[in-house]
């Protein structure tokens, strides 16, 4: 792996946490993207969450489903402002939604006694492979979410996965940082600006 020194502590870090950095720079100088940084790092653990953020969380992530993060947020302000889930547009979506909001304290108090809070996620409506790890993430379980986004930021660095590439940066930073905080940043930041150019140097 090859290491770069940093131009604020002169430590020797990889590339990929080299971006995070710079990343996570960029975000935290506008207002929106310091109340992002806030936010995840304000999530309460799993077990202090309540049925009302759980459901919240739920029909968040499965409107975001397959879906540009910017618009699923105007239909998820729409739901928030009218709690009427016909304004949502995609039948499926919107049935699981109804489905979840009719036994939401049953299906909770039997998350919360979940050994393996991933798999009983992903039996859910809505949730699979990839947008258990989002919902886990939300609810504040330390994870990361494998989406298209951090996939291909791990192999531009020449990592295995995003989960690979969050470790290696929070083992790297060795200063708390969670791999949601990683997540998030990185996730973001390839959002608003795509990943990096081909010319940047790999983690390999």
């Amino acid at each position: 792996m090859v290491s770069l020194a940093s131009q604020d502590t002169g430590k020797i870090m990889f590339p990929a946490t080299m971006h995070y950095l710079q990343a996570y720079n960029d975000l935290y100088k506008t207002e929106e993207g310091r109340q992002e940084i806030r936010w995840v790092l304000s999530i309460p653990p799993f077990e202090e969450q309540t049925v009302v953020e759980f459901y919240l969380e739920y029909v968040w992530v499965v409107i975001n489903a397959g879906m540009k993060e910017q618009v699923a947020r105007k239909i998820y302000n729409k739901f928030l402002e009218s709690q009427d889930p016909t304004v949502i547009g995609h039948l499926g979506k919107r049935k699981a939604i109804i489905s979840i909001r009719d036994h939401a304290t049953d299906i909770w108090d039997t998350l919360l006694k979940c050994g393996d809070k991933l798999s009983c996620l992903e039996m859910l409506p809505w949730i699979g492979p990839v947008t258990k790890y989002h919902l886990a993430r939300n609810l504040g379980l330390d994870v990361v979410k494998p989406d298209r986004h951090l996939v291909r930021l791990a192999a531009h660095f020449g990592y295995e996965s995003p989960d690979t590439l969050c470790r290696t940066i929070q083992e790297d930073l060795n200063d708390g940082t969670k791999l949601g905080e990683i997540d998030l940043v990185l996730w973001r930041y390839t959002n608003l600006h795509g990943p990096p150019s081909i010319s940047d140097q790999s983690g390999t």
